[in-house]
C-alpha cells in the first residue's frame, strides 16, 4: 500500500528531474548565444528545397559553419521590391576558430580576396536523403556570373552558383524544348532525307564506279592489314626487344655525360656571362666615344681625307690603265719583232764569245795582240 510520503518523494523526483533536464537544455543551447561567429549571406535564384536552418556549411568538405536564416530577399531589403529579383536569402554563421581567430575586418578582407579568385556558394545534395548543405567552391569567373542586385548587403556577400541538380534540370528542359520545337513534318522530312541518302549510296554501290570504289576500299584495308602484320613481326623480333633496353642505356649514358659535365657547363655559362658583360662594357665605351663631340669633329676632318683618297684612287686607276696599255703595246711590238730580236741576241752572243776569246788570248800572249801571231811551241826533239 502506497503511503502519503511516497507520493511526495515521487513528485519531488519528477520535479528535480525536469529541472535538471531543462538546465541541461538551457546550458547546451545558451552556449550558442555566447559564441563569436562571423555572418555571411548569399542569394539563390532557384529552389533550395532540402536546405534548412542548421544545415552545415562546408569548405572543400570541412564543416566551417551552419545556416542561420532562410527568407525571401524582398522581406530583407526594401530595395529588392523595386526590382524583378525573386531571390532566396540565406544567412550563414562561420566559426572563426577554423581561421586562426581572425578579426572581423581581416575575415571580410580575406573573403573579398577569395571571391575575386572565384569563391562561390553551391547548394549540394547530402547523400540520397535529399537534404542540402552549402558548399563553398572555386569556379571559373566567366562561367559563373553574379546575380544582379541593387541593394547593399548587410554582411559579407558571397555570390552563388546553380546546384548540380538545377543545371541538370536546365539541360533537360533545354533538350525538351528543342524536341518540342521540332514539328512532325520536320521529323518526317529528316527521315525522308536519310532514306534518300541511303538509297543514293545503295544505288551508287551497285554501279560499276561503286564496285571499283568498294574494291579500292578493300585494297586499302588489305594493305592496312599487311602493314599491321608487318608491324607485329617487327615488334616480335628479338632485336626489337633489345632495342628498348639499349635506348634506355643510351639515355642513361647521355644523362651521365650531362651530369659529369655539369661543372663544365656551369663554367662555360659563367664565361659566357663574363663575355657578355665585357661586350656590354665595350658597347658602352663605344657609345660614349661616338657621343663625344670630338668624334664628330674627327669625322668631319676625315670626310675631306676620304674624298682625297677617292680622287687619288681614281688617278691611280687611270695611271694603272695607262701602264697596262703601255705593257700591251710593248707586248705587241715584242711579238712583231721577235725574229729580229732573236737575231740580235744571237749576234750579241757571238760578239761576246769573240770578246771572251780575245781577252783570253790577251791574258796568255799580251804581245801577240800588238805584234802578230804568238811564237810557235818548241818541239821536244830540237836542241
Amino acid at each position: 500500500m502506497i503511503r502519503k510520503h511516497d507520493y511526495f518523494k515521487l513528485g519531488l523526483f519528477i520535479i528535480l528531474g525536469t529541472c535538471m533536464l531543462m538546465a541541461v537544455i538551457i546550458i547546451l543551447g545558451a552556449g550558442r548565444y555566447f559564441e563569436t561567429t562571423y555572418q555571411v549571406e548569399t542569394y539563390f535564384d532557384e529552389s533550395i528545397n532540402g536546405l534548412a536552418i542548421g544545415s552545415p556549411v562546408k569548405l572543400r568538405g570541412v564543416n566551417i559553419g551552419r545556416v542561420s536564416a532562410i527568407d525571401f530577399i524582398s522581406n530583407k531589403y526594401d530595395e529588392a521590391n523595386k526590382s524583378d529579383s525573386r531571390y532566396v536569402y540565406v544567412e550563414c554563421e562561420i566559426n572563426p576558430e577554423l581561421f586562426k581567430n581572425m578579426t572581423l575586418d581581416s575575415f571580410n578582407a580575406g573573403i573579398t580576396r577569395e571571391i575575386a579568385r572565384g569563391l562561390r556558394v553551391r547548394p549540394t545534395s547530402l547523400g540520397l536523403t535529399g537534404q542540402l548543405f552549402l558548399n563553398f567552391v572555386y569556379t571559373d569567373l566567366e562561367s559563373s556570373p553574379n546575380l544582379k542586385i541593387n541593394w547593399t548587403p548587410e554582411n559579407v556577400y558571397i555570390p552563388s552558383v546553380p546546384s548540380t541538380m538545377s543545371r541538370v534540370e536546365t539541360a533537360i528542359t533545354t533538350i525538351s524544348n528543342t524536341l518540342n520545337g521540332l514539328k512532325q513534318e520536320d521529323i518526317a522530312g529528316i527521315i525522308k532525307d536519310i532514306r534518300s541518302i541511303v538509297s543514293s549510296i545503295d544505288g551508287f554501290m551497285k554501279t560499276k564506279g561503286g564496285q571499283e570504289a568498294g574494291n579500292r576500299i578493300l585494297g586499302v584495308l588489305e594493305e592496312a592489314r599487311l602493314v599491321l602484320h608487318r608491324t607485329n613481326q617487327i615488334l616480335a623480333d628479338p632485336a626489337t626487344e633489345q632495342l628498348i633496353p639499349q635506348t634506355a642505356q643510351t639515355i642513361t649514358g647521355i644523362n651521365r655525360i650531362i651530369n659529369n659535365s655539369e661543372d663544365n657547363i656551369i663554367a662555360a655559362a659563367r664565361e659566357a656571362k663574363n663575355a657578355m658583360a665585357s661586350f656590354k662594357q665595350a658597347s658602352d665605351i663605344l657609345a660614349k666615344t661616338l657621343a663625344d663631340p670630338r668624334m664628330d669633329k674627327a669625322m668631319s676632318d676625315i670626310a675631306p681625307t676620304l674624298e682625297n683618297i677617292s680622287k687619288a684612287s681614281s688617278d691611280m686607276t687611270a695611271a694603272v690603265a695607262k701602264v697596262h696599255a703601255l705593257v700591251n703595246r710593248l707586248n705587241s711590238i715584242t711579238a712583231s719583232e721577235e725574229a729580229n730580236i732573236h737575231t740580235i741576241l744571237e749576234d750579241t752572243r757571238e760578239v761576246m764569245q769573240n770578246i771572251k776569246e780575245l781577252s783570253g788570248d790577251a791574258k796568255r800572249y799580251p804581245s801577240g795582240v800588238f805584234f802578230g801571231n804568238p811564237p810557235s811551241k818548241p818541239s821536244p826533239n830540237t836542241q
